[in-house]
Formats: structure tokens, sequence, C-alpha cells
């Protein structure tokens, strides 16, 4: 039998450095030397003959070989954790600390009928969440810090896989007393918002390119805008004032009612946007951690699932 010249150890060194773009930040990640991951990484290229690693301009590029190393090893990797993590688990109960990370858009709607079911059926199970915004939930995934996070779907950095769970579609919100004139749930042209005072998310927000592109592109002149990172505070000021945001309809699924907010898809053209959920390329979650993933995607599921019944949900990604 031949066996495999490749070392585990060298494997994990080199997906690190190209991940962290740095021999310290990586040596960091994996509790080393820089010049221990140095050597790895030279070991690895003296095993296969080949340079895998190009330095260019203070970044660290892959060749063709080194692209195949990287894909190949984070599979390899993920699955020998998987295989132990599920040997372990065979026996033994759901529990321990499951650490995630999701954005507002999800929590209002999503959080609460999620837990209440995962903890009655897991409740040896401690649970940790954080509520940011995507860019820095990613990377508290990719530092280890997080098991898993929602967000909405963008381009991941080295290291991360995301996988699909629902596409949502963006709604004008108003407030119910201070009405501008639209039927709640009723779709309304992208122009509504012309002559309005907008609250828009800071530009660290996935969604403010997608927003202030679609203004750009069809004209649309806004009274005013306000920049506010703050859902909650977001919600608020809507529903006291006469400003007005464009929401993912996840985050308004609890005034459906219309009492104290007015939603209304937005169409021509409509808006979507895609959920994914994000994981450590190299690393399977543990299980407890994968069974709340399924819980709060398929509570995302049943929401995205109940404003299909009143309005199309199936249109193009903004």
């Amino acid at each position: 039998m031949t066996f495999p010249r490749i070392k585990i150890r060298a494997l994990q060194a080199f997906i690190a450095v190209y991940e962290e773009q740095s021999f310290s930040r990586a040596a960091q990640r994996e509790n080393t030397t820089q010049s221990g991951m140095s050597t790895q990484v030279r070991n690895l290229e003296d095993v296969l003959a080949t340079q895998l690693l190009i330095r260019e301009r203070k970044k660290f590029l892959l060749t063709p070989e080194g692209e195949i190393i990287y894909r190949e090893g984070q599979c390899i990797l993920k699955s020998l954790m998987s295989m132990e993590q599920s040997v372990r688990e065979m026996h033994s109960r759901v529990g321990g600390l499951v650490r995630i990370g999701m954005i507002p858009a999800l929590t209002r709607s999503i959080l609460i009928p999620a837990l209440d079911q995962f903890n009655t059926e897991f409740p040896d199970v401690e649970l940790s969440l954080l509520e940011e915004y995507s860019h820095s939930l990613m990377r508290r995934v990719l530092d280890g810090e997080l098991d898993f996070a929602m967000v909405p779907s963008t381009e991941l950095p080295a290291g991360l896989t995301g996988r699909f769970i629902g596409h949502d579609r963006e709604m004008l919100v108003s407030s119910a007393t201070n009405a501008i004139g639209h039927k709640h749930l009723r779709e309304v042209p992208l122009n509504a918002l012309s002559g309005k005072r907008l609250i828009v998310p800071s530009r660290l927000n996935v969604r403010r390119k997608s927003i202030d592109t679609l203004l750009n592109t069809h004209n649309i002149q806004i009274a005013e805008t306000l920049e506010m990172d703050g859902m909650l505070a977001t919600l608020e000021m809507i529903a006291a004032t006469d400003w007005v945001a464009m929401l993912p309809s996840a985050i308004c699924y609890p005034d459906k009612d219309g009492a104290i907010r007015h939603l209304n898809p937005i169409k021509d053209p409509p808006i979507g946007l895609d959920y994914i959920l994000v994981e450590k390329a190299e690393s399977a979650p543990p299980r407890a951690a994968q069974l709340l993933a399924n819980c709060l995607t398929q509570h995302l599921s049943d929401v995205l699932s109940e404003w299909s019944k009143k309005f199309d949900m199936h249109v193009p990604k903004s």
C-alpha cells in the first residue's frame, strides 16, 4: 500500500498562511511559531517538488498547484475533523457550548421560536449569540470565535464556505400612523422612495452598496438620508416619524398585521436578497451547532414561506 507523503500539519500550515496572508498571524492561529509555519510550508513544497505560494506586492497568491492543494486540502481536513467528531459524539448526549452569529434582520423574526424549540429538544446545550453585521461575523467565524454565522450572500474570504439558506425580498417600511399613501402589503415601485426621508445602513453593511446603486441607476431623488446601523433604532424611528427604510421581509415579519408599521414589497425592479450559512472550510462545527443551524434555517424557511403566500418571493438578487 502506498501512503501519502503529505503531512497533516504541513497542510494545515499552508492553508493557514494563505488564509491569514501572513506567517505570523498563521502561527498565532495554529498556536505555533512563525519559523515552524515556514518550515512546514517549505517541507510541503519540497515533498511536492513545486512552488505553492507566490509573494507579490505583500500578498500571497496561489500557484495552479497551490490552488489544488488549498481546495482539496480544505476538504481533507474538514472530512477528518468530521470523522473524529462523529465517533466522539456517537455515545454522548448533545451538549456543550454553541457560539453563533446572526445579522439583526434575522434575530428579530426567527430567533425566539427557534430557540424555544431547540432548548426543549436539547436542554444540555449552552448557547452564545452575537448579533453583528456580516463582515464582522465572517471574521469571527474565520478566527474560530463562532461556530457559524447567518449573513446575506456576499463574497467570502478565503477559509470560509457558505451554504444557501433562503431568498428574501426588500420592502419599503413606513409608519402606520404617518402613512405615505400606500396600502399595507401592496407592491410599490422603487420610485415610491422619491422625495422621502430614507434611513440607510452604513457602508460597512453589505446591503448599502446595492441600495446606493439602485437609487443612482433609477435616478431616485431622496429628500434626505440618515445613516444608521442600529436595527432596533431604525424600526423605532420609522414607527414614530415620517422616515422610511428599505428592509428585508424577514425582519418585518412581526409587523405583518400593519398595526405599527406599513410594509410594501418593492417592485419595478423587485429587489432580492439571499442568505447563507457561513462555516470554516477546514473544520466541521460540533453536532450541537449543526442541529441548531438546521433549526434556525427551518424557521427562516417558515417565515419566508409565509410571506410567499402574500406576494412573489422569487425575484433577482439586488
